[in-house]
């Protein structure tokens, strides 16, 4: 044998035996890749929750039902300790007459529910409030104040029109005297048209808003306009002021304006949607009333109305009424708005809740119906009214409304519910008043309901109801709680590989996800991962910690993708790619020892029979 046939085969036979090793050392990951499971990602939405079964909170106190007429309209808010308190519109007679009044009950944890409480007469022991209070509507400050508004009809020093009426709770104090606040500033009773549907907020200052629907003729003219009046602790309250019409000294809404409401945000801009018939480049008029918006801040003032429920992108497609809009403010200063709507569509041409939001990058949405089409199918023909909105725990939307669509809880209307992420959508529609345990026996209407959060998860819904029980056959206050857990929050996904990892060793870290329970890694070498499906490993499932450790990868392309998980559902992180390239010179390890000591002794078993030859 020649040196040059001698080197060749040495040379060989270290190349032969360098490719079986590294096979064999990459062998045990191979085998964990034949045992990684498949698993077919679906975007979870939310479409059953849990929540209590009804409670009747307007009679039954300590067992005795005393409450005997209809109790409606309820309005719900909860302070910062965690109180519920609850007011409605009440028929029943006592000590303060027999006309409408406004009561009032809470919740506590020790107590439970006290009794009703009527808040809009009586004060000091007389009963001077002869007239019908209607319509109420309840806020808490910081500090734990109650403050209560509503339309009155009670004749006094203010005329015989309806007013709105303030009292508060504050302390140990008790409740107030009722306060007219839609008339009589400075003295000057001016304000002699009917006022209606008031709705309150209280800023971080403490400071509080009332906008309400006036009839009242003025340079604005004799449309009905929304009015709005302020209080602070320095200059009590303010005179009312006009804010549906006269921007710039333009009268030019002169269509009616009624049932507004409004939020403010945390930066203290009030926020303000009503129904509007004043006619446009939209419609208008009472076959095709739209939802305008207007916003407040201290340095502009009040802006021009707007119209939101129609004319996204210069397309006019809402072309029947909008009704009765709700609102709420994130606190990364999101608008969102609900109302129901007779435009027909996919959905048909029942009355569905439409939703419409507003983000400074963006503006305003386009309207969207949430009451129907889950997963394209549009089961709801019924009609969707009167709908509230929140907005909840991680950046999460919550809607209710009285709905008379038919299904395995009867024909009878009910109050349904959904919510809102970023990540799961809009969830499929929740019934909320009827079914606890699959018993369906609230059989009568179930309507005008209000929501709440307790800022923890937890959903509060009150309505009246006119289901008969052991409280009689009037209607009553009912009241459901909801806990809800959001999806997991967003994360993001890193890894330490080097560009390219020249080792196949590295570790995966992610942000720790809100809400996850736990997590899952996936991989792919086909392609960038946006969903995960049947052709993508799962490396591993259920992991707490955030970190994992990775190694043994041949050089390839790799793709990763981290899911967080938990009851409610799943969340996706950003995709991370990790290029390996194995060195063709390792460095020497043991195993590669081993080769080399095996080749030497190759080598010497070839010296000794050439030297024997």
């Amino acid at each position: 044998m020649s040196k040059k046939q001698y080197l060749g085969l040495v040379l060989t036979t270290i190349f032969f035996l360098l490719v079986i090793s590294t096979l064999s050392i990459q062998q045990p990951f191979s085998s964990i890749i034949n045992f990684r499971r498949n698993y077919d990602f679906q975007n979870i939405k939310l479409n059953e929750i849990g929540y209590s079964n009804i409670t009747v909170i307007s009679d039954g106190y300590m067992g005795s039902y005393w409450n005997d007429q209809s109790s409606g309209t309820a309005d719900i808010a909860i302070d910062p300790s965690g109180i519920i308190h609850v007011v409605w519109v009440d028929d029943t007679d006592g000590i303060w007459g027999d006309d409408w009044e406004i009561m009032y009950a809470s919740y506590k944890d020790v107590d439970g529910w006290s009794n009703a409480t009527v808040i809009s007469d009586g004060y000091l022991g007389i009963y001077w409030n002869d007239g019908d209070s209607y319509s109420p509507h309840i806020a808490v400050d910081d500090l734990g104040g109650i403050h209560v508004v509503w339309h009155d009809n009670t004749d006094g020093i203010w005329g015989t029109d309806q007013e709105i009426m303030y009292a508060r709770h504050i302390g140990v104090s008790g409740w107030s005297n009722v306060t007219v606040i839609s008339d009589g500033y400075l003295g000057n009773y001016w304000n002699n048209g009917g006022s209606y549907f008031p709705r309150i907020a209280i800023d971080e200052l403490g400071d509080i808003h009332v906008v309400w629907s006036d009839l009242t003729a003025g340079i604005w003219g004799t449309d009905e306009e929304m009015m709005y009046a302020r209080y602070t602790e320095v200059s009590g309250w303010s005179n009312a002021t006009v804010i549906s019409d006269g921007y710039m000294g333009s009268y030019w809404n002169d269509g009616d304006s009624h049932a507004a409401d409004i939020a403010i945000d945390g930066s203290g801009d009030i926020h303000v949607v009503w129904s509007d018939m004043t006619a446009g480049i939209w419609g208008g008029g009472t076959i095709d009333s739209e939802i305008m918006y207007t916003r407040y801040n201290d340095v502009d003032g009040w802006s021009n109305a707007t119209v939101i429920s129609d004319g996204y992108l210069g397309s006019y497609w809402n072309d029947n009424s909008s009704l009765i809009p709700s609102i709420a403010a994130d606190e990364f200063g999101g608008i969102h708005v609900v109302w129901h709507d007779d435009t027909d569509g996919i959905w048909g041409d029942d009355w569905e809740i439409m939703y419409a939001s507003y983000k400074d990058i963006d503006g305003w949405s386009n309207a969207t119906v949430i009451s129907d089409g889950f997963m394209g199918s549009y089961w709801n023909d019924g009609d969707s009214l009167f709908s509230y909105i929140i907005t909840g725990i991680s950046e999460s939307i919550h809607v209710v409304w009285s709905d008379d669509t038919d299904g395995i809880w009867g024909t009878d209307v009910e109050v349904m519910y959904v919510n809102y992420t970023e990540v799961s959508g809009w969830s499929n529609v929740t019934i909320i008043s009827d079914g606890y345990m699959g018993n369906y026996w609230n059989d009568n209407a179930s309507g005008a309901t209000d929501i709440a959060t307790d800022g923890s998860g937890g959903i509060h819904v009150v309505w009246h109801d006119d289901t008969d029980g052991i409280w009689g056959t009037d209607m009553e206050i009912m009241y459901a709680y909801l806990l809800y857990t959001p999806p997991p929050r967003p994360l993001i996904l890193s890894s330490t590989a080097e560009v390219p990892d020249d080792d196949g060793n590295f570790n995966l870290t992610w942000t720790s996800s809100d809400w996850a329970l736990n997590y899952s890694v996936y991989e792919s070498n086909a392609g960038y991962i946006s969903v995960i499906n049947s052709s993508i490993a799962v490396v591993q499932m259920g992991l707490i910690s955030t970190s994992l450790s990775l190694s043994g990868y041949v050089s390839g392309t790799y793709y990763f993708i981290i899911e967080a998980i938990n009851d409610y559902g799943k969340t996706l992180s950003n995709c991370v790619l990790v290029e390996v390239q194995i060195l063709q010179g390792p460095s020497i390890s043991f195993g590669y020892l081993f080769l080399i000591f095996m080749a030497l002794g190759i080598l010497g078993l070839i010296s000794g029979i050439k030297r024997k030859s």
